[in-house]
């Protein structure tokens, strides 16, 4: 019995996939993750909500003995009430997650779908953000396959519903510089074929491998041959402007996609993203045009593609904030955490003080009495490169729901990630987004500036305890 994991499998690929593992394999096992359940008309599959978020969610959901894990997770939603952080600094910490969860099980493969990468060193956000996902999974002990993909076309494709429902809406279209980009698409059969065929491979090695559907072409000749598709008469007039701006805010008006999805989508245009010729994968051909990979996709299907690009709502009031850091050389998320509890009182002395007692921490305003925030560090679930405290109390959090923080080693140490998980304020939420989220943002760039200073050459020495000592001392 071959089992299989697929994290983002209520996605729009990870739907197909699934379908496609079933009919092609009656030997399979698969362990599909969500965000919430779903029913399964078959004995084989088997949906597990999981919050991949929480490292303990995905112990508890992905089995021991895992032999192939699909990661097909990109985080462009919200993900709760207040978010604070970077779409990039979420991708990040997810997929450094799952790996940390693989890694304690026999997993024998990881297959993820990136996006098709400009040879450039200066990348927007968003397609930096796929490069630094490949590299947490290329830089472990387990066999990786990587498939980059440009525009996937098919029906209930985001990017590809974008490009469909401008073509729909606008009869005359005022075509800006990014629309001449050139990119590669590829229809979503062949790229389920290739993710498919990912079973039967058993060597150890890591591959990388660029999808292509047809030859390379620009946006405005795709969406010429859209509207021809569609029996649409569309004029197009070029510009000769980027308009990064005014392009997010038409897009998102014309085709009414959220903005998590249109403005890093947008961004990325200025790229030429197309497959590189010396990494094609051989078994996925270029033998189509563009018109014939869209032949037989519906291409209005306006209801349907309307409630599929709705935001998720969440209605608890929690807040997630992710901060990224610099990890100084030869320092360790341990380090970086016990440094921060005795950083945060210095920058509001004399006000904020702080005690710490065994594996609780609290925060004080100027008497003990007054605890503003307590946490408490778990020692079971913590390791030198993750370090992972509740908050159990305090006149800032509300006692209704625990959240979490935890200082985590990322990208082979190069940097360190501050979140805070479902953390729920006391304070009325209009109040605590104009003080309490705002104060918290500016403390962590406060103190990745602290730590950059303690990065340069012969400063190093200041909080020169070593490690040990300062686990000791706060832990």
């Amino acid at each position: 019995m071959l089992k299989v994991v697929i994290a983002g499998g209520s996605g729009y690929v990870g739907q197909a996939l699934i379908a496609s593992l079933l009919e092609k394999n009656e030997d399979i096992e698969i362990i599909a993750l969500s965000r919430k359940d779903h029913p399964s008309h078959d004995a084989r599959l088997s949906w597990k909500a999981c919050d991949l978020f929480s490292l303990k969610s995905l112990e508890e959901a992905v089995p021991d003995d895992v032999d192939v894990a699909y990661y097909l997770v990109h985080s462009m939603g919200p993900t709760a009430k207040l978010d604070q952080g970077s779409f990039a600094d979420y991708d990040l910490l997810l997929a450094d997650n799952f790996l940390r969860r693989l890694k304690n099980t026999k997993t024998r493969r990881i297959v993820y779908l990136a996006g098709l990468i400009p040879e450039r060193n200066h990348l927007s956000l968003h397609l930096q953000s796929r490069l630094e996902v490949e590299e947490t999974f290329l830089g472990s002990k387990i066999p990786v396959t990587v498939f980059r993909a440009g525009l996937i076309v098919g029906q209930g494709g985001s990017s590809f519903q974008i490009l469909t429902r401008l073509v729909s809406r606008l009869p005359v279209m005022v075509c800006p510089r990014w629309t001449q980009t050139l990119t590669t698409p590829i229809d979503l059969p062949a790229v389920v074929r290739a993710l498919r065929v990912e079973l039967s491979r058993t060597e150890s090695s890591k591959h990388v491998y660029d999808l292509a559907g047809c030859e390379p072409l620009t946006y405005v000749e795709m969406m010429r041959e859209t509207a021809r598709a569609m029996g649409r008469k569309r004029l197009f007039i070029a510009v000769p402007l980027f308009t990064p701006t005014l392009s997010r805010l038409w897009v998102r008006l014309i085709t009414g996609a959220p903005k998590e999805l249109v403005y890093p989508l947008v961004e990325s245009l200025k790229h030429q993203m197309t497959a590189r010729p010396s990494h094609i994968l051989e078994r996925v051909p270029i033998g189509k045009t563009y018109s014939q990979l869209i032949v037989g996709i519906p291409l209005e299907p306006e209801k349907e593609a309307a409630h599929q690009s709705a935001p998720v709502r969440v209605g608890r009031k929690t807040v997630r904030s992710v901060q990224r850091l610099p990890l100084p050389h030869g320092r360790s998320a341990e380090w970086v955490t016990a440094l921060y509890i005795r950083w945060l009182p210095t920058i509001f002395a004399p006000f904020l003080k702080v005690r710490v007692e065994g594996d609780l921490v609290q925060f004080c305003v100027v008497s003990k009495k007054w605890v503003m925030l307590e946490l408490r560090h778990h020692p079971e679930r913590s390791t030198a490169d993750r370090q992972l405290l509740y908050v159990t109390g305090g006149r800032l959090a509300a006692s209704s729901h625990r959240g979490r923080l935890e200082f985590r080693e990322v990208l082979n140490k190069k940097y360190v990630l501050a979140a805070i998980h479902d953390f729920s304020p006391a304070l009325p939420w209009m109040i605590y987004r104009f003080t309490q989220a705002i104060a918290h943002v500016l403390v962590m760039k406060s103190f990745a500036r602290h730590l950059n200073r303690l990065d340069a050459p012969g400063t190093l020495r200041v909080d020169a305890t070593t490690k040990s000592e300062t686990a000791r001392f706060f832990f």
